[in-house]
């Protein structure tokens, strides 16, 4: 071999490993996208909530990924997409890279993929944790109904009249509510709200007559006087009510409430889905959320739950949803 060629050849290997370093240093800096949470987060954190600003879901999602953002010195940035009790939320988020910097915020992924609405399946989606278990009510604006036997005598006796509003179509809000209207037997005209606050406005205004809610949205309207619970999603009173009967005290099988809870693609990087579940307990753990959640009346039921764990119980509420659908069509 000439001088030439050997420095030729010399010159050669030296680039290749100049690209090699470069290469390593660039996978470096930008390890997220690579499956090194090292770096993570070094860009903004979307946070995709398929419910209205003011809503449960979204308070719940605002309130944990700001104490996250504190300890993960990070930043995210919450975006509403009402709509299809979260579908749109997830199929814009689906769109995104899966490079662990596009969340979900959602609430009933188990009963829109049961009802088919949601086309995006636990290969495709994975959850971070389950936080809270939220319970439902039946609220109706005060003065109105004075129990809830005198609610479903009346709706007994003029059926479709009463107006029964909840938020979205074909979620868990909208499977409750006709759940209990078979349950009771009364008949009544299930209304689906875009968000909370339409739906606590209508009921305000008489547009509705009455609401499928949790208590902490509607905690300042209770306290005032303007909404009353009728009835509670539970197998015991509550402490905070205890003149409010349950659903199982009147012979209604119903006892299931809103999950809430925090998904992200399925092949982000597993390091990334670690540490963002991590730092999700660690969160729920401070004294700033269990402060919000006593005062939002999220403590009644343990939330928490991790990502394999959520993962399995999603599985098995799928199929028990895919029953609940068929039975009441």
């Amino acid at each position: 071999m000439t001088a030439k060629l050997k420095t030729r050849s010399f010159l050669m290997v030296v680039a290749t490993l100049v690209l090699l370093v470069t290469s390593a240093c660039a996978n470096s800096a930008g390890g997220s996208a690579n499956g090194d949470a090292e770096s993570y987060p070094d860009q903004e954190i979307q946070v995709y909530v398929g419910h209205g600003p003011g809503g449960g879901t979204d308070t719940f999602v605002r309130t944990i990924t700001d104490i996250m953002a504190d300890s993960m010195d990070a930043d995210f940035n919450i975006i509403n997409k009402e709509g299809g009790s979260g579908v749109i939320a997830m199929q814009t988020a689906m769109q995104e890279k899966s490079d662990g910097y596009t969340l979900v915020g959602d609430s009933a992924y188990a009963v829109t993929t049961a009802a088919g609405t949601n086309e995006y399946g636990l290969d495709e989606v994975k959850p971070i944790a389950r936080v809270q278990s939220d319970t439902y009510a039946l609220q109706v604006k005060n003065g109105s109904f004075e129990s809830i036997d005198e609610l479903v005598s009346y709706a007994k006796e003029n059926p479709g009249e009463v107006r029964l509003g909840a938020v979205g179509t074909m979620g868990i809000d909208e499977i409750t509510a006709r759940r209990f209207i078979k349950e009771t037997g009364a008949e009544m005209n299930y209304v689906p709200m875009e968000g909370a606050g339409q739906m606590h406005s209508d009921l305000l205004g008489g547009h509705i007559d009455v609401i499928l809610e949790e208590v902490g949205p509607t905690a300042s309207y209770i306290e005032e006087g303007e909404f009353q619970p009728l009835v509670f999603f539970a197998e015991e009173r509550l402490d905070d009510f205890p003149d409010v009967p349950t659903t199982i005290e009147n012979g209604w099988d119903l006892t299931d409430g809103v999950e809430r809870y925090l998904m992200i693609h399925a092949d982000a990087p597993q390091e990334i889905v670690d540490l963002l579940e991590e730092e999700a307990k660690k969160a729920m753990e401070t004294e700033k959320y269990q402060k919000y959640a006593a005062d939002a009346y999220l403590d009644l039921r343990d939330g928490w739950m991790g990502s394999e764990e959520f993962t399995e119980k999603l599985k098995q509420d799928i199929e028990k949803y895919e029953k609940i659908v068929e039975d009441i069509k």
